[in-house]
Order: structure tokens, then C-alpha cells, then sequence
């Protein structure tokens, strides 16, 4: 039995009318002994079927308690979780399907999926799910899998095509218990996620932190600043999962009430670098403390985190290693001496050791993630102080090379955002003549800021704090940044819209 099931069916006997999951929106509500009676209902469509073990169910889901439903009852059965974005195209998610060699797509809209003759279709229902139609072949397209794992994701893609990565039961589950013991999540916890729940954010952050924990965990199809502070109100969340983006939306709005932000603990910020500006002007407007941390798909999502007590927490820190062997690596592959900026690396049974590489023939095989001494290198550049607190200077692929001086982007972008004008800033690399690269920068605005007197303003605030190869050469006001779910802004789209 997966422990994923067996956790499900303790909930549901010992507490089987108390809610899980609730929908934001409306109220509607999964409680345990709904999700376990679901669970056993997808098992049973799976032995219908003839459904090996480790068969991908691919999940496409807009309505977040169904996509829950579905993800808990998959690892319960022991099939392969493929979480797919639900606002790709009909041809994008064909070919995400094809690509990840999904057996079967459950969708709670199964009449809008493109029509694929070697998956099956499930309607995700309400109670259990409901066969549509099946597979034109008997063949599995998961029979030549290289990676069997419990749950197969995919990257961020921030700085080049995503990869795919596989997670094990035994890897999400001991991250979901690590991030409920940090946090202090228990019974009496409720946190509130905006979050896509196709990211392992806010699977093992969210979904599987509550099941582990017994929380009850309250979820929304997306972020929505006007309602955000609405729904909060209403269902009383002791801890936010929030992304930089999103703490940076809602210092711009309206506060809520002093009663309501005393009920939570901490606005926990993941997915992407969080500005000191940002974090600042998010508690000043609401009162609500940030506790920032770190993470990637690799590691099941949590790698650091600051303390729970506020007066431990270090600004500009993305807190101490969870759980995980983390060390800070130089060229030569060996730690450096704490203050020294290296390669931050991971080490251990709680990070994937390989990626899923598919071949443009459709096939796919595995791809070692690590190095012969076991380490994983993150692509992130850091260091570590004498405590061990973790702090990143950016994305190794990120770093601009001026003439032989190293610039990272996020040392100017904290400038940038700075300004009280600035809502959010990408600094990328563009190619010069001479010096090979330089850095630039894209704002984006509150409103009422005229652009020729801001981008001069902006230039003066560079030159006061940064040294001369280190400001932007050109500053120019975007509409927006072009972005991944969680926020995270994609550079490598930055940089393909730059002028030429």
C-alpha cells in the first residue's frame, strides 16, 4: 500500500467530515473521507482499464479540488501524476502529451482536450472519475518509459527548455513532512494557495504539507488581487503561499483589516528571488511578516528557509538548509570558505538523481542530474555565512559578462525596484561590440509616472548606488515582463524582445 494511501485513510477514519480542501471561490469543499472514497474510485477505474503500475495519468484540471482529487488519488493507486498546465492550447497539451507518453488524460473538461488515439480519456467527476472513451491501441505509450517515478515534472524553463523530472512517493512525502515541520503546520493550520497546482510548489508546499500535517489547506484557480484579502477574510488562513509577484501586487492594494492580518503567522515567499524592496513594502502596507525560502523541482520544492522566529531571520537570506545537504562549490568542484561566492549544489536520497530526456523520435531516456561525487548543481550562484544562512546573488546562466567584470542582474534589479515608481524589473545581457556584453533593463510602472523623467530618475538612482559597469546602459518601461506561472520572469524572453 502507497503511503499516500494509507495517510488518506487514517485522515478518513479518524476525521472523516473534516474538510481538507476548500475551493476559495465558492466554499465547495473535499473532506478526508470524501478524498479517500475518491481515491479508492480511481483505483477501481485503474483495474478496469488494466492500468499497469507507474501508467501516466496526465492531469489537466482548471478547478483545483478536482485537480487535487486526482493528484492524491494517482499517487494512492500508484500510477505516474503528469500535472499539465490547463491553459496550454489543444495542440500545445497534444504535444505535451505525446512528449511525457501519457496513458491516460483526466480532465474535470474532458470535451475540450484534443482528441489522442493512443490515451485514454476520463471525465475527473465529482465522486470518482468517469470513463469517456478509450486508447484506439492496447499498447501503453508509457511501455518504453525510462523513469517509472511517482510524479513526472517538468522545469520552469527559465533559462532554457524545461527538462523532465521525476519524483519518487518516498521524495515528495519527505518533503511535505520537512516543510510541515519548519512551518509548524498541524490540525489546527490552514493556509491559503493562489498558486498553480501543477507546480511543485504547490503540490508539496500545499497539497501534500497538508496531508501530511492534517492541515486543511484553502485554494484558488488563481491569484486575484481584487479578491484576494476578500477570500482571506472569509476562511481565516493562519499562513499564506505567496510568490515575490504576488507580495509585490498586494502592497499596491488596499490593506486588510488588523484582525484579519493578526490570524496569520507569515506570507511564505518561494518560486523566485524576493527584492528587499518588495518584502519591505509588502509588511509595511499589511502588517503580514514574509518568511522568505528557496526551492526547486529537484528537491521536491523546499531547500531553505528562514527561522520561524521573526528576530532570527536574516534580510536578504533565503534561510539555512531544511532537511537537505546543500554546499556552496567552487570551480574545482570543492566547498568554499563561508562569505564566497559559488555554485549552490545539492547531495542526497531526497534529490533526483535523473532527468527525463526526450528524443525528437519520441523516444526518452534518462539523464544523470548529478556529478560523480553525487552533487546536483542548482544553476544558482550563492554563499553561505559563518551560520549557514544561504544568500543567492542569481542564476549562474544570468550573470552578465561586461568586458571581464561580472554583473548580477539581481544586485541592479533591487536598485531598480528601489523607487517607488518601479513595480517590477528584468536586467539582461545585450551584445556590444566591444565590452561583448552590457546590461539593460525593463521596468514596468505605477501609473501617473512620466517615462523620459522616470528613466532619468532611474539612471541617477544607478549611479548613485552601483559602481559604473555595473548600471544598466539603457533603461526602458515595459508594459509587463513576460513570465511564468508562479511569476517568475523569463529572461530569455526578456532578452528575445529586446530591440535589435
Amino acid at each position: 500500500m502507497s503511503d499516500v494511501r494509507r495517510v488518506l485513510a487514517s485522515r478518513a477514519e479518524e476525521r472523516p467530515a473534516d474538510p481538507a480542501y476548500i475551493r476559495a471561490a465558492d466554499g465547495r469543499l473535499l473532506t478526508w473521507q470524501a478524498l479517500a472514497h475518491y481515491a479508492e474510485g480511481l483505483r477501481e477505474q485503474a483495474r478496469a482499464s488494466a492500468l499497469p503500475q507507474r501508467a501516466r495519468i496526465g492531469i489537466v484540471a482548471d478547478d483545483p479540488l478536482a485537480f487535487t482529487a486526482v493528484y492524491l488519488a494517482a499517487l494512492a493507486a500508484e500510477l505516474t501524476a503528469v500535472p499539465i498546465d490547463p491553459r496550454l492550447t489543444a495542440a500545445e497539451l497534444g504535444a505535451t502529451a505525446d512528449r511525457l507518453r501519457v496513458d491516460v488524460l483526466v480532465s474535470d473538461r474532458p470535451a475540450e482536450l484534443p482528441d489522442l488515439p493512443d490515451a485514454e480519456l476520463w471525465d475527473a467527476g465529482s465522486q470518482h472519475p468517469l470513463f469517456v472513451r478509450g486508447a484506439a491501441s492496447t499498447a501503453r505509450p508509457s511501455s518504453a518509459a525510462a523513469l517509472r517515478p511517482a510524479v513526472l515534472l517538468t522545469s520552469s524553463g527559465t533559462t532554457g527548455a524545461p527538462k523532465g523530472i521525476g519524483l519518487s512517493e518516498w521524495q515528495l512525502l519527505h518533503a511535505a513532512r520537512r516543510v510541515a515541520r519548519h512551518h509548524g503546520f498541524g490540525p489546527a493550520e490552514r493556509g491559503y494557495n493562489p498558486l498553480p497546482l501543477f507546480h511543485v510548489n504547490a503540490q508539496v508546499m500545499g497539497l501534500l504539507a497538508a496531508l501530511v500535517s492534517g492541515a486543511s489547506l484553502v485554494l484558488d484557480r488563481r491569484f486575484e488581487r481584487d479578491a484576494y484579502w476578500d477570500r482571506v477574510a472569509r476562511w481565516s488562513p493562519t499562513w499564506l503561499n505567496t510568490v515575490p509577484a504576488v507580495l509585490a501586487a498586494l502592497a499596491t492594494q488596499p490593506p486588510p483589516a488588523d484582525a484579519v492580518a493578526a490570524r496569520i503567522r507569515f506570507a511564505r515567499s518561494a518560486s523566485a528571488p524576493l527584492p528587499g524592496a518588495t518584502r519591505a513594502a509588502f509588511t509595511a502596507a499589511t502588517g503580514v511578516p514574509v518568511l522568505e525560502t528557496y526551492g526547486m523541482t529537484e528537491a521536491a520544492g523546499q531547500i531553505t528557509a528562514n527561522p520561524l522566529d521573526p528576530a532570527a531571520r536574516r534580510d536578504g537570506s533565503v534561510g539555512v538548509p531544511v532537511g537537505v545537504e546543500l554546499a556552496v562549490l567552487g570551480p574545482a568542484g570543492r566547498p568554499v570558505a563561508p562569505g564566497e561566492l559559488g555554485m549552490v549544489a545539492l547531495r542526497g536520497r531526497q534529490i533526483a538523481d535523473r532527468y527525463l530526456v526526450a528524443g525528437d523520435d519520441g523516444s526518452e531516456r534518462g539523464r544523470p542530474a548529478h556529478d560523480a561525487a553525487g552533487w546536483l548543481a542548482t544553476g544558482d550562484l550563492g554563499a553561505r555565512d559563518e551560520d549557514g544562512f544561504v544568500y543567492l546573488a542569481g542564476r549562474a546562466d544570468d550573470v552578465i559578462n561586461r568586458g571581464g567584470e561580472k554583473v548580477f542582474p539581481q544586485e541592479v534589479e533591487e536598485v531598480l525596484l528601489a523607487h517607488p515608481a518601479v513595480r517590477s524589473a528584468a536586467v539582461v545581457a545585450a551584445p556590444h561590440e566591444r565590452l561583448g556584453q552590457v546590461p539593460v533593463a525593463l521596468v514596468t510602472v505605477g501609473p501617473g509616472h512620466p517615462g523620459g523623467e522616470l528613466i532619468a530618475a532611474l539612471h541617477e538612482l544607478c549611479a548613485r548606488r552601483l559602481a559604473r559597469y555595473k548600471r544598466p546602459t539603457g533603461i526602458e518601461i515595459a508594459t509587463a515582463l513576460p513570465t511564468g506561472p508562479t511569476g517568475k520572469v523569463l529572461r530569455r524572453r526578456v532578452r528575445e524582445e529586446l530591440p535589435r
